[in-house]
């Protein structure tokens, strides 16, 4: 008893950890830079569009996920299920995650002509710290009730890898923010440069992440 006690501690310490450091690289990293992808993604093309806090869209976004992999659950029935811990850990990512989303959401002190050059390369920071947040959570048995709880269903419900799923999704993510935050510019040749950088950021993003979420995931922890 003691030790499961232990076991969930342990887990709980490493989802706030995990949604902790997911928050940073969302805030700091993407988000501010219209660098989207997957339901943080989403939050923040709903904000543009209809000037509504992404933190409100989130948890309106992750909320439903969350509701949709319960049906799922109940209705498949297949036992052991990805949420062990489905009542207590998810709702810690859950709720965790968007109160510190809210909590580091400021921008990197860097004027906005250097900022944009660089970023393939805050784009590259981003998706290692996001992957490894959202690795930790998932290796602890949460989720974070975005696109790695889909993709987590449909490795167990269809056979289809983790990395592929979520690169469907993060793509179709990135094409709705291209339209969004370029639109016209993608037909002004004097934007092509800026157009270029944004895109190759995204296409980097959508590599990446599903890269050090998988290693994140299925490293074992028991190896010497």
């Amino acid at each position: 008893m003691k030790m499961q006690r232990r076991e969930e501690l342990i887990n709980f310490i490493l989802i706030a950890l995990g949604s902790f450091i997911m928050a940073i690289a969302l805030n700091a990293f993407l988000l501010n830079n219209d660098l989207v992808i997957g339901v943080g993604g989403l939050s923040r093309i709903i904000e543009k569009w209809f000037d509504i806090s992404r933190n409100y869209v989130y948890w309106l976004l992750s909320t439903f996920i969350l509701l949709l992999g319960s049906l799922l659950k109940k209705e498949n029935n297949k036992g052991d299920f990805i949420f062990r811990s489905f009542t207590g850990i998810i709702w810690v990512s859950l709720v965790f995650f968007p109160l510190t989303k809210s909590l580091t959401a400021f921008r990197l002190p860097l004027p906005e002509s250097i900022s944009f050059l660089l970023m393939p390369i805050t784009s590259s920071i981003g998706a290692v710290l996001l992957g490894l947040g959202i690795g930790i959570v998932m290796k602890s048995g949460g989720s974070t009730c975005g696109l790695d709880l889909i993709a987590r269903l449909f490795e167990k419900e269809k056979g289809i890898e983790k990395s592929n799923t979520m690169r469907v999704f993060d793509s179709l993510v990135l094409i709705i923010g291209i339209v969004t935050f370029i639109g016209r510019d993608l037909l002004n040749i004097s934007m092509l440069q800026s157009t270029l950088l944004y895109i190759s950021s995204g296409l980097i993003l959508i590599y990446l992440l599903p890269k050090v979420v998988e290693f994140v995931d299925s490293y074992n922890t028991n190896k010497a």
